[in-house]
């Protein structure tokens, strides 16, 4: 059977760290089920400069192109619409990465040179999408939303597919556009890469084989994260036999965050063998490995579009601490977790105790979880797609 080609214009500023997130693994496992031939195209840069060629099958083309602008604004992607200009006609299956402004361009642009091909848009909770729960107190603003609706559904009118990443934004998006458009929408969450897992040979704890340590994963100190609800809270608690891991790379761009943690170890001397920040970790088996010694996932952003390192907890039967974000209160909801508000340094003080002292029982909340951690991986999210897409199956 020949094997279709499809083409993925991610996000702009595409790394190495994206090599194990949705903007490689979606396209990824897409073609290992429709029998794809995978490009991902992206702009080059000294961020991204040293990647290889090609990653498990997947061809990584870098275009020679820079620009000064952000991304998601046409000034910033002008290189992706001169692109799909000249190779429209080769890609069987076109796959864009959010709704915008440049999405529909790329789209329209695609529709037109190749009418027989696919056009997917994975979408998160950003783009266009947020702009629209502005509040309208101006003509201005009531024009500008206007505007960002009628674009929104003309790009996905454009779509032959479109799949979220959230139950609310699915719910939003089903009654945001016209009943025509609905059969197009599917929720399809971030599942995890089992398969990697699997050739990394790493095997899941068992509870009773896990450590007393509760972990903190992501951009320690960024904004978007939130990190200071935990080290306060750490502060009103009791940490027994218990450690706290943060790992991710130590922010310095907004204030540099050492300086907090540097403050808090001066607070509070004694915690300076059980608080504890390891530093960026972006080898997946070393990674995975403090999940799976971990029995508590804590995390306290005030944002999320989704939250892959929660559906990493998940699987690694993590017991969930989250600010309502993202995909935490689907998975809490299954049994295993609970909200804490954001910045309520008291309430998840609270919470963090009754794990320490016993009355949250770990054991018996894992036991009465009512869906298993395997349920939730990529190759099953993927199947939810059903055959979406019959023009390539000619």
């Amino acid at each position: 059977m020949e094997r279709k080609r499809t083409l993925l214009f991610p996000i702009v500023d595409f790394q190495e760290i994206n090599l194990g997130k949705d903007v490689f693994l979606t396209p990824y496992y897409l073609g290992k089920k429709h029998n794809l031939e995978v490009r991902i195209v992206y702009p080059l840069s000294e961020n991204n400069k040293h990647l290889p060629a090609e990653y498990r099958g997947v061809e990584l083309i870098p275009l020679p192109f820079k620009s000064n602008y952000s991304s998601f604004s046409f000034k910033g992607e002008w290189y992706f619409l001169y692109y799909i200009l000249r190779h429209a006609r080769e890609a069987d299956v076109l796959m864009r990465f959010h709704f915008s402004v440049q999405t529909g361009l790329i789209g329209l642009i695609y529709k037109m040179l190749n009418p027989n091909g696919v056009f997917y848009i994975k979408g998160d909770g950003y783009g266009l999408f947020t702009s629209l729960f502005r509040k309208e107190n101006s003509l201005l603003m009531k024009v500008k939303n206007f505007l960002i609706r009628k674009a929104m559904h003309f790009t996905c009118g454009l779509a032959d597919l479109i799949s979220v990443e959230t139950p609310s934004l699915f719910d939003y998006l089903r009654t945001e556009l016209p009943a025509r458009m609905n059969d197009k929408v599917v929720l399809m969450l971030n599942g995890f890469d089992e398969e990697y897992c699997r050739e990394l040979q790493i095997k899941r704890r068992s509870l009773p084989e896990k450590e007393n340590i509760m972990l903190a994963v992501g951009r320690i100190g960024a904004p978007d994260k939130n990190n200071e609800q935990l080290l306060y809270a750490l502060e009103k608690t009791d940490l027994k036999d218990w450690k706290v891991v943060f790992v991710g790379p130590v922010e310095n761009r907004a204030h540099d965050f050492r300086q907090t943690i540097d403050e808090f170890y001066k607070r509070n001397p004694h915690l300076t063998e059980k608080v504890l920040f390891p530093g960026a970790v972006y080898d997946k088996k070393e990674l995975w490995e403090w999940y799976n010694r971990a029995k508590v996932f804590v995390h306290t952003s005030p944002k999320e579009s989704f939250g892959i390192v929660l559906s990493e907890a998940f699987y690694f039967d993590n017991y969930i601490l989250s600010t309502p974000v993202g995909i935490a209160s689907y998975l809490i909801n299954f049994g295993y977790g609970e909200l804490v508000n954001h910045n309520d340094v008291e309430g998840l003080a609270s919470k963090l105790q009754e794990v320490i002292d016993g009355k949250t029982d770990l054991e018996e909340r894992l036991s009465s979880r009512t869906m298993d951690n395997d349920a939730f991986t990529l190759k099953k999210e993927i199947d939810k797609l059903g055959n979406l897409f019959p023009k390539t199956a000619k």
